[in-house]
């Protein structure tokens, strides 16, 4: 409806525009008409003057031709002809020698040619004999009709860029017409009203053409604006959205913007992204410091109840009569307990502990492939099947041998835990020199990653498993973060979990 209404405000406007024009053209065309009449009339005026001039100096003239028996003679001598043409011409000349542009002469029916042609006022080049040819028939054809007639004829003619009002008049012998004179006056240079009418209407109908083709495209612009403006009030609100394609200058601005709000997003997930790292990682050093206490004040009492139990152990082996009451087997057990709880901590203390100070040149390929020899036979009944795909152009990278090791064997561990009734793991280690990294990449067949864990797996003590601490992943994370890397968890298509370590060459 909007649109409708807009719309026809344009159409308004546009005829608004047209009546205008029109009577504008109509007033000028009006004023131009009145000019030309006038000047016409004008010259139409004087053409008549300068025929009644020589219509009354030729009577004479002609009287005495048709008395010597010239005029009265179908076929002239040339002698004859041209004395007949001489005398006439003179009195042509005189009479039409004041008036600038004029022109005229006799013409003679018997003899059916023209006489006494003058034009004194017009530039050469000077028709050899009688009118220039284009005006030839014209004139004739009025004498001829004036003669017959037996009247005066004032007519206007034009042809190309030639206009000139003509007067024609029968002259006499002995009361018989035998001819007729004529004068004429070319008013093209005086009258460019003609033009200026053929101007006038060319301009009128451009201008209005103009204005509609102005009305459409103002009116097209206006709804891309008004397009673009709400489009633009959305994004602002918050609603996701892309500009839609257009044309023209539109379409320049469309990209732009979707360029720019492309570039705001791509900004806007990658603040979210560095916020959620840098929080993790407070949350990290929050919890390595936690951890880093917690285990200097566990790590001596369970130093020390360790080395009492193995005291007692051998008090007991002295005095075999003590174990009667405590056994050795049951002090084995509390040793076994303490030594595993000292291992957590030593576990945890990862989380606070820098490992660039034991950095050195290693081949990922020879580690991969102690740590496969271990797990191939720790797990050698379970019917997994390991490729390997190793890039031995790999160059030696710094690393912590040893934190390394920790985190194949657990990536791995998981894989094998995934495939209880056998699968494939594929290995493969690879090289992108333009990103200066070396990548391992570890697939499995396994049942996956539940979607809602995946942003929880590194979390420390977060697992998936019944009898898992939930330190694995996030040991793994950390000292991959240490050496500079990055370690991703993805779900493979069609079914497993993807793992794939990014090791930096140059520390």
């Amino acid at each position: 409806m909007r649109n409708l209404r807009q719309y026809s405000k344009y159409l308004r406007y546009t005829i608004i525009f047209a009546l205008i024009i029109i009577a504008a053209a109509v007033v000028v065309n009006l004023l131009l008409s009145e000019l030309e009449e006038r000047l016409i009339s004008t010259n139409q005026d004087l053409c008549i003057k300068y025929l009644d001039s020589l219509n009354a100096a030729g009577e004479t003239e002609i009287r005495m031709l048709g008395d010597e028996g010239i005029l009265l003679e179908r076929d002239l001598s040339a002698t004859q002809g041209r004395k007949l043409d001489e005398r006439l011409t003179k009195i042509s000349e005189s009479l039409l020698c004041n008036e600038n542009g004029i022109e005229g002469g006799f013409y003679l029916l018997l003899q059916d040619d023209f006489f006494g042609y003058a034009f004194p006022t017009s530039p050469p080049p000077v028709p050899v004999y009688g009118p220039p040819p284009r005006s030839y028939k014209i004139i004739k054809d009025q004498l001829i009709e004036s003669i017959f007639s037996d009247s005066l004829i004032v007519g206007l003619h034009s042809f190309n860029a030639a206009t000139f009002p003509l007067a024609t008049r029968p002259v006499y012998y002995r009361s018989e017409a035998v001819g007729a004179t004529w004068v004429r006056i070319h008013i093209e240079k005086e009258l460019p009203i003609i033009k200026l009418k053929q101007i006038l209407y060319l301009s009128a109908l451009v201008a209005i053409a103009g204005f509609v083709v102005l009305m459409v495209v103002y009116s097209v612009w206006a709804g891309e604006i008004r397009g673009i403006k709400k489009e633009l009030q959305l994004v602002s609100s918050g609603t996701p959205l892309k500009l839609k394609e257009r044309w023209g200058i539109f379409k320049y601005i469309s990209q732009s913007v979707n360029s720019m709000l492309e570039t705001i997003e791509k900004e806007d997930r990658q603040k979210q992204e560095l916020e959620k790292k840098l929080i993790q990682k407070e949350k990290m050093a929050s919890l390595g410091r936690v951890i880093a206490g917690v285990a200097h004040e566990v790590k001596t009492p369970l130093a020390i109840i360790k080395t009492r139990i193995q005291m007692w152990q051998r008090d007991i082996e002295k005095h075999p009569e003590m174990s009667e009451y405590i056994s050795t087997d049951s002090l084995e057990l509390v040793i076994d307990e303490t030594n595993r709880l000292s291992s957590l901590v030593d576990r945890l203390l990862i989380f606070s502990r820098p490992i660039k100070n034991m950095l050195k040149p290693s081949d990922i390929n020879i580690l991969l492939e102690d740590v496969l020899k271990i797990l191939d036979y720790e797990n050698n009944d379970s019917g997994i099947l390991v490729l390997r795909k190793l890039d031995q152009d790999i160059p030696l990278i710094s690393l912590d041998e040893n934190s390394i090791k920790q985190v194949l064997i657990n990536i791995l561990n998981n894989s094998y835990e995934s495939m209880p009734a056998g699968g494939r793991i594929v290995v493969e280690t690879y090289l992108k020199e333009k990103e200066e990294q070396v990548f391992i990449e570890i697939t499995d067949e396994g049942s996956g990653i539940p979607q809602e864990a995946i942003e929880e797996i590194f979390v420390p003590f977060f697992t998936l498993k019944e009898s898992g601490v939930g330190l694995g992943l996030a040991i793994s994370d950390q000292i991959i973060k240490a050496h500079n890397g990055e370690i991703i968890l993805m779900n493979n298509d069609p079914g497993g979990v993807k793992c794939i370590i990014k090791l930096p060459v140059k520390q």
